[in-house]
């Protein structure tokens, strides 16, 4: 009896041993967490890492907030660089949809819309991006190609990272000849999901404004946008 008592604590050790490990992570400043293997340590020139994916990142001590060595299951998906850098060059797409809300003219206004949206820009810094977008939106009867600038604020860059964003453009009726198109401006918030430092999800909720003339009737309509897309 003892000797399978013993046998079964081996293996619940063995067991809880394989799912656990040391993993050194380095904290930083603007939010991200590295978690991997130490191959420089800190100093005054800083420290380098080398993630489980055999990526090494170096940081400068100023970037630093700590360094810690803590235990990681195997199969958590945390051992790996989880942040979207939100560095450079960057491009966001987006299907949409657009609940008519509030009234067109007389009427309420019951008309929806299908879209599908790119932002190609570039993150001033961590927290800033500026970018210029188009899109198709289908409204029913009638197209529109809203071209716009775009700004997006992130307050802090986690794996998990609420934003805002607002936009301003025009919304081109070119498909169609007796649709004006007009003024378009958005704005709202949403939440971005990093994958790795090159991907993530996104997904938004927010106010939008469209000025539309259809032959010389005005069509100005306000409309609650949901979208869901990537970044990379």
């Amino acid at each position: 009896m003892k000797t399978i008592l013993l046998t079964f604590m081996l293996a619940i050790v063995a067991i809880t041993a394989y799912g656990q490990d040391k993993m050194d992570v380095v904290y930083l400043k603007d939010g991200r967490v590295i978690k991997g293997s130490i191959i420089k340590p800190l100093d005054a020139d800083g420290i380098q890492i080398m993630t489980t994916e055999s990526d090494v990142y170096t940081f400068s001590a100023a970037e630093v907030s700590r360094v810690a060595r803590e235990e990681i299951s195997h199969d958590n998906l945390k051992n790996k660089v989880f942040v979207q850098d939100g560095e450079g060059f960057t491009n966001i797409t987006t299907l949409g949809y657009g609940f008519g809300i509030g009234s067109v003219g007389d009427a309420n206004n019951n008309e929806d819309y299908f879209a599908i949206h790119t932002v190609n820009g570039f993150h001033i810094n961590r927290n800033i991006s500026l970018g210029l977008g188009v899109g198709v939106e289908g409204y029913g009867d009638y197209e529109l190609i809203p071209l716009y600038a775009d700004i997006r604020v992130y307050p802090s860059l986690t794996e998990w990272a609420p934003f805002f964003y607002g936009n301003l453009g025009y919304g081109l009726g070119v498909l169609e000849k007796n649709i004006d198109g007009g003024l378009m401006a958005g704005i709202g918030g949403g939440i971005q999901r990093s994958v790795n430092p090159g991907l993530a999800f996104v997904a938004s909720l927010g106010y939008r404004f469209q000025e539309n003339t259809i032959g010389t009737t005005d069509l100005n309509a306000s409309y609650l946008q949901l979208s869901v897309g990537v970044k990379f």
